[in-house]
């Protein structure tokens, strides 16, 4: 038998080209985590923050947050009058008492907590 060069060639392109079964349906996409700011947490979260707004939850949270890590008592300032302050405890073993104040039409509302400091720096309210 003798085989034509042309036909060799155009078998094997031919042959690289054909499904050789059904394709595997392809895995659904995975969504992203979104990546923004942690959900507040600690006395925010209750309570006493539940007459905020969700802006400003966040301002308090992070004020919370930043009070925290520095050891320093920490204002934050919302919209229509709202304010308020955290005041920290001492660093006992990587957790921290603390106070946060709120001021609604002028009156005061505090709430107090405990937080600790995990291993990848945030804090478990």
């Amino acid at each position: 038998m003798r085989v034509w060069p042309g036909v060799v060639i155009l078998t094997f392109i031919v042959a690289g080209c054909a499904p050789t079964g059904p394709s595997p349906a392809a895995p659904p996409p995975v969504a992203a985590a979104p990546q923004g700011p942690p959900s507040p947490a600690g006395v925010i979260a209750g309570p006493l923050g539940a007459s905020l707004s969700e802006a400003d939850r966040q301002t308090a949270f992070d004020t919370q947050v930043d009070a925290l890590d520095s050891g320093q008592r920490k204002s934050w300032k919302g919209k229509a009058g709202v304010f308020g302050y955290v005041e920290p405890g001492v660093d006992a073993g990587g957790c921290r008492d603390y106070t946060h104040t709120l001021y609604i039409d002028g009156r005061p509302q505090s709430g107090k907590g405990n937080a600790c400091r995990q291993a990848n720096g945030t804090w478990k309210f």
